[in-house]
């Protein structure tokens, strides 16, 4: 008797299976027995861990190209959790801003390899262009910093000097340049990200109330 097919709840469950193994493969977890990298995911290897057939995962990713788009997308939706959660507690908005910060740069820092997925141009991951998937999810984490601005912005509680996607990504861009350094080993002199995130948040935030608002149609200009 054939197998009946699966339902669209069961197939979207062997398919979050399969990404759950082909990231702890990246990640070299311990119980994929290996080191990590984009080097070390293959289809065969990923089966092994999810416990299916070696044709199982060309069922629903059809090439490794694909396949590490979708890990990509699944990396932002980890970010965005840690970052909703991170804010939930506090009503204000520099609580959740720098409570927003925090868990940006500790998740960064406690999965580096993970982190780098999400922006460092990996071997030909970026070959075919990004999936719907991975647009929508890296538009989802910025927008939870977005929507604490505008919320603050709404509030009285930051300037509104800038519009909020654009301060957002301000931020983004700060924080992201932090992480970078930090993982690399390039601060000096006793500084860290620990001390660097509350006083970076400040410095912006008051760029951002000094700030002369842009006229329409304004652009940046390069000084000769």
């Amino acid at each position: 008797m054939a197998r009946p097919p699966l339902t669209d709840a069961e197939r979207d469950q062997r398919r979050e299976a399969i990404l759950v193994a082909a990231m702890a493969v990246f990640e070299g977890d311990a119980s994929t027995g290996g080191a990590g990298g984009l080097g070390a995911v293959s289809f065969r290897r990923i089966a092994t861990v999810a416990g299916c057939s070696y044709a199982t995962p060309y069922s629903y990713f059809a090439n490794k190209a694909a396949l590490i788009d979708a890990l990509r997308a699944r990396a932002f939706v980890w970010m965005e959790r840690i970052m909703r959660d991170a804010i939930a507690p506090f009503d204000s908005a520099d609580d959740r801003l720098d409570a927003l910060a925090t868990a940006y740069v500790q998740a960064a820092l406690e999965r580096p390899n993970r982190y780098a997925l999400m922006f460092f141009a990996l071997e030909d991951a970026e070959a075919s262009t990004p999936s719907l998937e991975l647009k929508r999810a890296k538009r989802d984490a910025l927008d939870v910093c977005t929507q604490v601005i505008a919320a603050g912005q709404a509030s009285g509680g930051f300037p509104a000097t800038v519009d909020p996607l654009t301060a957002a990504h301000v931020f983004w861009s700060a924080a992201h340049g932090v992480v970078s350094l930090q993982v690399a080993g390039q601060f000096v002199m006793g500084r860290d990200v620990q001390t660097l995130i509350p006083t970076l948040i400040r410095v912006l935030r008051s760029g951002l109330e000094h700030m002369q608002p842009l006229e329409k149609g304004g652009e940046f200009r390069k000084t000769a």
